[in-house]
């Protein structure tokens, strides 16, 4: 064989060991995935599979990452890793929202050190999301209210499923009046008795959209929160899954026409067909774009009738 083929062959053999060798690393650091997203051959989600990549994928990538999001990877032991990385390089990928739900060995000390290295690395984030971590408890409001009020920017805020109880609502409720939320989603969390601290937390001057789906609400509690309604700046409140029923229903739609509410979800409660007039007089003061009533006792095609009622005579 000619020397220049052997040549060729010799650079080519070196160059496909150097990739294999170069590959194996990255693969046992964990950048890989980061690697072949910023190549542009893996759609930048699938780099979103360990800390250590999404690390990499910040430290790696030249552009903008507004999402982030982890799920089932993220835990005390390794929250340090992230901490880092949105510190050196959060503000530089012009980070706006991180999700990290079901991370259920991540503890509120792992979650302060994310916050700390969001504020001391200048990210300017505004969605935070901590859903289906119950293991928090009310350390999730507490280590996290910070970035909720002046100077910090965070507007959108989930903790659905986060075991939180009455404490946590009372420093949501202490700083109702400074907090920058428009979004405030606490589904899945026990409030039963607790809807006078429900009234304080609704004061927050920007809150447009409240969910608290399946949170056991009382009777009492909903007309504590219905009664606020037309002192708020509520646009949205999801009500589904509360054992709501005529009585609770009448209550609500009384307060309907003075607020500002926009949405209105009622799934998954008690609610029958004769239940709705008062629903009915409501929307006829004053309209309204979406209401949701499915997964009642209330027939699909009298549900559709319902609404296509409620359209006409709001033409």
């Amino acid at each position: 064989m000619d020397t220049p083929k052997i040549l060729v062959l010799l650079m080519f053999a070196t160059a496909m060991l150097s990739w294999i060798l170069a590959t194996v690393k990255w693969a046992v650091d964990g950048s890989l995935p980061a690697r072949l997203a910023v190549w542009g051959l893996l759609p930048e989600a699938f780099a979103a599979i360990s800390v250590r990549s999404v690390a990499a994928l910040l430290r790696l990538k030249s552009g903008s990452t507004p999402v982030l999001a982890l799920k089932t990877c993220v835990s005390d032991s390794n929250v340090e890793d992230l901490a880092e990385a949105l510190r050196r390089h959060g503000k530089q990928a012009e980070l706006q929202s991180l999700e990290l739900p079901y991370n259920h060995e991540l503890t509120g000390t792992g979650v302060q050190q994310l916050v700390q290295a969001v504020t001391e690395g200048g990210v300017e984030l505004e969605e935070l999301d901590l859903s289906f971590n119950a293991q928090l408890g009310d350390a999730a409001v507490r280590v996290v209210l910070p970035l909720c009020v002046p100077p910090f920017r965070v507007s959108t805020l989930r903790l659905v499923d986060c075991s939180l109880g009455c404490d946590a609502l009372k420093l949501l409720a202490e700083h109702a009046t400074r907090l920058r939320l428009n979004v405030l989603h606490l589904s899945a969390n026990k409030f039963t008795g607790l809807g006078d601290i429900l009234v304080e937390v609704m004061e927050a001057p920007v809150l447009e959209d409240l969910a608290l789906v399946h949170c056991a609400l009382s009777l009492e509690d909903l007309t504590s929160v219905a009664e606020q309604l037309p002192y708020t700046s509520l646009k949205s409140i999801q009500l589904a899954s509360n054992q709501i029923d005529g009585t609770g229903l009448k209550v609500l739609a009384e307060q309907l026409p003075k607020s500002q509410l926009d949405e209105l979800g009622l799934e998954q409660n008690l609610l029958k067909s004769e239940d709705l007039s008062c629903l009915g007089t409501a929307w006829a003061q004053r309209p309204f774009s979406r209401l949701r009533l499915g997964g009642n006792a209330v027939e699909k095609e009298e549900v559709a009738n319902f609404i296509k009622t409620l359209r006409l005579l709001q033409a």
